[in-house]
């Protein structure tokens, strides 16, 4: 089974993802698979600096990604930029990594932010979207990654609204405490493993 996680930055997507890995699943997480595109790819690289500026590589050829972010990721223009030189790259990786996680555990989970944004929540049996108050997921992220709160709300603001995500995805609620989330991840890893159970009862 591949059940996607997503949801806009800060909500706490990755967090709930990586809970449901220590519960069981294998999972693919695309930011990480984009950064190694990003690290790897020379062309990728040549294609960011032509978009986005020469200063993005600093005196000892690493990309600067927090800079790279403040100009792509803050607006619609940018941000479809960054994603057409990335994802024809990407998304073949983002298929393969997932078709290797199912070969290690029966519920393969996709850790990403642009699902429906890519069009690509076809491929998966269960989405969740994690949500998040603006002012929390804010603060979180200005704690976490030393961002300022800004910053923070001006990539939120170029991302998916709640409201626009459409078909058949269920929200999680994550304005609360780490231990509520660990509780829900607990409710969907177990209503996950009960539609396995049920699947290969009905086949047999």
């Amino acid at each position: 089974m591949r059940v996607a996680v997503t949801g806009n930055m800060g909500s706490g997507k990755s967090t709930l993802a990586r809970m449901l890995q220590e519960l069981g699943a294998s999972l693919v997480d695309a930011d990480a698979l984009a950064r190694r595109v990003v690290e790897e790819d020379p062309e990728v690289r040549r294609d960011l600096v032509a978009a986005f500026g020469s200063d993005l590589i600093d005196t000892n050829g690493a990309l600067d990604r927090r800079a790279l972010a403040r100009r792509a990721l803050t607006g619609t223009g940018g941000r479809r930029q960054l994603e057409g030189i990335i994802r024809p790259r990407l998304e073949p990786i983002l298929a393969a990594e997932l078709a290797h996680a199912e070969t290690v555990s029966a519920i393969a989970v996709f850790d990403a932010p642009l699902v429906f944004e890519w069009g690509i929540q076809h491929w998966f049996e269960r989405v969740f979207v994690v949500s998040t108050e603006a002012d929390t997921a804010a603060s979180r992220v200005a704690d976490s990654r030393g961002l300022g709160t800004d910053e923070v709300h001006e990539r939120r603001a170029a991302q998916t609204r709640i409201h626009e995500y459409a078909g058949d995805v269920e929200f999680v609620d994550n304005n609360g405490t780490l231990l509520e989330l660990r509780s829900r991840a607990e409710e969907i890893w177990s209503d996950l493993r009960r539609t396995l159970s049920c699947g290969r009862a009905e086949r047999e």
